[in-house]
């Protein structure tokens, strides 16, 4: 039976491995991972960050990390997200953000936002945002490079957004 619990210390390995096996993630993203990682796994709950696992037969085969966004009372950041290519497309990463937001809601917070590329390779991962009621608040244009635009996605966790029109909140907000 697949599980998803907090991050064990021995879970790091598993989690660097995921992150470089995506293909989508460049080193230093990958490096910035294993920043996080180390944090946590050092501070534990004094840590900024929070790490869940996606277990299926006792392998991890996705992970969430997510945390308080510094200076608010109640936004949260999910900071990465990813599942191992051979477990991709079975709703894995639908069901790692649908336990972060427990977990947010757990903590007492209300809004979680998510930040990603426009380059092609994040199209899933954008897709699976809008139709978990996710709402592209703000485009940053030219903010990893030029021609790959900052997407903010955001979701109240006290409210319900209507799906369908999702696509069309999204205005750029820097040119």
């Amino acid at each position: 039976m697949p599980t998803i619990e907090l991050a064990s210390c021995e879970a790091g390995s598993s989690i660097l491995e995921i992150t470089a096996a995506t293909g989508i993630f460049t080193p230093v993203e990958v490096a910035c991972v294993e920043e996080l990682w180390n944090e946590y796994r050092h501070m534990g709950k004094a840590s900024d960050y929070v790490f869940l696992v996606y277990r299926e037969e006792g392998r991890i085969v996705g992970y969430a990390c997510f945390g308080p966004h510094p200076l608010t009372s109640g936004a949260y950041d999910l900071y990465w997200i990813a599942v191992d290519p051979f477990a991709q497309h079975r709703g894995i990463g639908r069901a790692l953000l649908a336990r972060v937001e427990t977990e947010v809601k757990d903590r007492k917070g209300y809004l979680l936002l998510i930040e990603t590329s426009s380059a092609p390779p994040y199209a899933a991962a954008r897709h699976i945002y809008e139709s978990s009621g996710y709402r592209c608040e703000a485009i940053i244009r030219d903010f990893y490079g030029r021609g790959d635009h900052l997407h903010i996605f955001v979701k109240d966790l006290e409210q319900t957004f209507q799906q369908g029109v999702l696509a069309l909140d999204c205005v750029p907000v820097l040119a």
